[in-house]
């Protein structure tokens, strides 16, 4: 590894899977003070390779949370908690912001450390998944005009 480390711009976020995101936003918000500054659909080509799963669908809910980004990540195509299989509720991933996200997914594929998923763009964020050696998923996203985080995103600088 000639290369060395990725330049990592900052922490952009937490998502946390939910089963139900009305539900789990009240929760958040009343009890939490979860500030929300956005609420979208997923679906569609980006979202079925990022999850691997043809149809993939859900709900997207992101906010402040002690000055941290959290998104609230309701899936609608498929089971949470299969039976006799462990829950998909929970922490689901940890978000890294960098500059250049191409650059980013060659540095990794040269790496030899990590398989990444090829990058795709959601809501005008592109991103790109790798797996640490257990398998924790870690996801790789670049901003669109220069934002580093999702409250720039859609707060405005």
């Amino acid at each position: 590894m000639t290369d060395g480390p990725l330049e990592i711009l900052g922490f952009s976020h937490v998502c946390v899977a939910v089963s139900d995101a009305t539900r789990s936003l009240a929760f958040y918000h009343d009890l939490l003070g979860f500030d929300v500054f956005f609420d979208v659909a997923l679906d569609g080509p980006s979202m079925d390779a990022v999850t691997g799963e043809p149809g993939a669908k859900g709900r997207m809910i992101g906010g402040l949370l002690g000055g941290v980004v959290v998104e609230l990540l309701e899936f609608g195509h498929r089971q949470l908690a299969p039976p006799g299989g462990p829950a998909r509720l929970g922490y689901t991933n940890i978000s890294l912001s960098v500059a250049d996200l191409d650059a980013a997914y060659e540095r990794v594929q040269r790496s030899g450390l990590a398989h990444a998923q090829r990058p795709v763009e959601i809501g005008g964020v592109r991103m790109f998944f790798v797996t640490d050696p257990d398998g924790t998923p870690i996801e790789f996203v670049e901003f669109p005009n220069g934002e580093r985080t999702s409250e720039q995103m859609w707060r405005g600088g």
